[in-house]
């Protein structure tokens, strides 16, 4: 697990850095539009997070395209990547249904009916999530893992990371005339604020778990991670067109069964991911059986 853990440092060491350097960067925003402090550390520690990406990628000798999930011709990437889209609407489908027929969810009052701007939002922003996310963790990340911990670790390992993210907090609204050195490390010591109370999302984290062993599964079988960023990319688009049209009925008889921290991903999503992920391990081992 040491590559794991470098990447854990990395990942350390950028907010780290951010959170030093957060008040000159927030002054040279301010200079072109005010922004929340905390989005500026946000920012600030993705671009160094990429920075030392880059570096340690190179080091480990992970920059290949095999070893970033794409070392499969384009043709065939993008029919995998369109297959795993229609894959992972489909797939969604029974859980928007379910959430339906107990009233979990219902349309907002008001709504129009404007599906088209709302459906290319959800798929350009579907796209852009993914395709990142998965080059990080299905990609880099499990490659990283799995050539010094084995399948079963790059397969766990990123899929919990991947969850533990989800929930990282760190808002914090300071007047403009307020903000000091000390403000990026207060988002800093925010970050994990969520976790003083993990029974609040406990059935999200295990759901998201879950999402990331079974697209972990799609990069073990089909070498490449096309398929892993259709069903991703799916996912977030029917979330995000289901909360932009609908809204979760706090008094519903079953409204347990949501979480809360999409009112889309809990219980009965981690019901149905795990069903999924069984399923397709038996349906793999059945064909690599009669090989």
């Amino acid at each position: 697990m040491r590559s794991f853990l470098l990447f854990l440092v990395l990942l350390a060491a950028a907010l780290i850095v951010a959170s030093a350097l957060t008040y000159p960067a927030w002054l040279l925003v301010a200079t072109i539009s005010v922004e929340p402090v905390h989005r500026v550390m946000n920012r600030l520690a993705m671009l160094f997070a990429l920075i030392g990406l880059i570096y340690l990628t190179r080091r480990l000798g992970l920059s290949d395209r095999q070893s970033m999930g794409y070392g499969m011709p384009r043709g065939r990437f993008l029919r995998q990547l369109a297959i795993g889209w229609v894959a992972g609407a489909a797939l969604m489908l029974p859980l928007i249904l379910f959430l339906f027929g107990l009233d979990i969810r219902e349309v907002k009052a008001g709504f129009e009916g404007a599906w088209t701007p709302i459906i290319l939002g959800g798929i350009a922003s579907g796209l852009a999530v993914a395709l990142i996310e998965e080059t990080f963790f299905r990609g880099v990340l499990y490659s990283a893992v799995r050539r010094t911990s084995g399948v079963l670790a790059a397969v766990v390992a990123p899929s919990a990371l991947y969850a533990a993210l989800h929930f990282l907090g760190g808002k914090l609204r300071v007047p403009a005339n307020e903000v000091t050195w000390s403000h990026g490390f207060l988002v800093l010591s925010r970050l994990f604020e969520r976790y003083t109370q993990p029974l609040a999302f406990v059935d999200s984290f295990f759901a998201l778990f879950m999402l990331g062993i079974l697209l972990a599964l799609v990069r073990l079988r089909t070498g490449a991670i096309a398929a892993c960023i259709g069903l991703h990319a799916a996912g977030v688009c029917v979330i995000a067109v289901l909360r932009k049209t609908t809204i979760v009925d706090a008094t519903a008889e079953h409204v347990e069964w949501v979480g809360t921290y999409d009112g889309v991903i809990g219980w009965a999503a981690l019901i149905w991911f795990a069903a999924i992920v069984a399923v397709y391990i038996a349906s793999t081992r059945g064909e690599a059986n009669q090989r």
